[in-house]
């Protein structure tokens, strides 16, 4: 455990604060830096402006994008980096049609104006229904995600995350979406710090390809972990109480 540093937890999307509440151990809970990237001023310059020093960064996700891009940005704050379930650069190999979020990003980069009036549906979705929401997004979990959906307090949990969250503001999905079906490529040439990836086998939103093509393209590689069995979310919890 990284006791002597801080501790940043940059949520997915659509997510939200409350999915480090409800995810990780209390070992690590307690004093970690949790910024809510939903609201319209939460850019990377917001958080690059309120990171602190010498944090150990935990992106996971779309927030693995955030984590990276906020690496670049203040190299010098970052002492390490570790990206659970991490969204790489789309341009690294031909994912979309194996990602369960693919025809998602596939709008987004093509029909930006459909993708954010999708977006605004969502938010009323996620305000009114949450629980509904969050039933779409696992309605294809693989591996241990499949039992972490049927699980009551995990459904409860999220359902509040996806309020809290998106359904109050979907400007952070949007602008975090937009930017990331872009190509950042660029952006992993400045990431100094060092970096681990924690990528569950099974994950069908952010595939082992992509993991494995995005630690070969930091240009001091990654320590790559696979989580046997382990999809998005279950592998988000294997990987805190190792971290």
């Amino acid at each position: 455990m990284q006791s002597a540093r801080t501790i940043g937890y940059l949520h997915g999307m659509p997510g939200g604060p409350g999915e480090w509440r409800l995810n990780a151990p209390a070992a690590l809970s307690d004093g970690a830096w949790v910024p809510d990237c939903n609201p319209a001023h939460a850019d990377f310059d917001h958080l690059a402006g309120r990171c602190p020093e010498e944090v150990t960064l935990i992106g996971f996700s779309l927030g693995a994008f955030t984590a990276l891009e906020l690496a670049a940005q203040v190299p010098g704050k970052i002492a390490a980096l570790h990206l659970i379930s991490p969204a790489g650069p789309l341009q690294l190999g031909a994912f979309l049609e194996h990602m369960a979020g693919g025809p998602l990003f596939r709008m987004a980069r093509d029909r930006p104006a459909l993708f954010r009036a999708v977006a605004g549906l969502e938010r009323l979705v996620a305000r009114a229904a949450p629980a509904f929401l969050f039933g779409r997004l696992m309605a294809t979990a693989q591996g241990d995600d499949a039992a972490l959906a049927r699980d009551p307090q995990f459904q409860a949990g999220m359902a509040t995350v996806l309020r809290a969250g998106l359904g109050q503001n979907s400007a952070g999905f949007v602008r975090t979406v937009e930017a990331y079906v872009g190509d950042w490529r660029a952006t992993l040439a400045r990431v100094k710090a060092p970096v681990t990836i924690w990528q569950g086998d099974a994950d069908n939103w952010t595939p082992p390809p992509m993991a494995r093509a995005l630690a070969s393209a930091l240009p001091g590689g990654a320590a790559l972990h696979l989580v046997p069995g382990g999809s998005h979310y279950s592998t988000l919890r294997a990987a805190l109480r190792q971290i």
